[in-house]
């Protein structure tokens, strides 16, 4: 069986695929100061998933929400 995943804001039903983690670090020199680097870093969660059609797409783990596992809803499982 599967993990079927409705996708927030579109209403679509995805099959988990599998997941994994973004993440990137990216520096650049100061606009003002040519001495001074400007930093930024960050990481998010992603899920892959296929449609009916098995194409592969990958979302936000946050834009994801679990509605069946094996065929049954969650509150049935825990």
């Amino acid at each position: 069986m599967a993990t079927i995943v409705e996708h927030q804001k579109s209403g679509k039903r995805y099959i988990v695929m599998g997941t994994g983690f973004g993440i990137y670090k990216s520096a650049r020199n100061n606009a003002f100061f040519e001495w001074a680097v400007v930093e930024e870093e960050d990481n998010y969660h992603l899920v892959a998933v296929c449609d009916r059609k098995g194409k592969i797409k990958w979302f936000y783990s946050d834009d994801l929400v679990v509605v069946e596992v094996d065929g049954k809803p969650p509150e049935d499982l825990l």
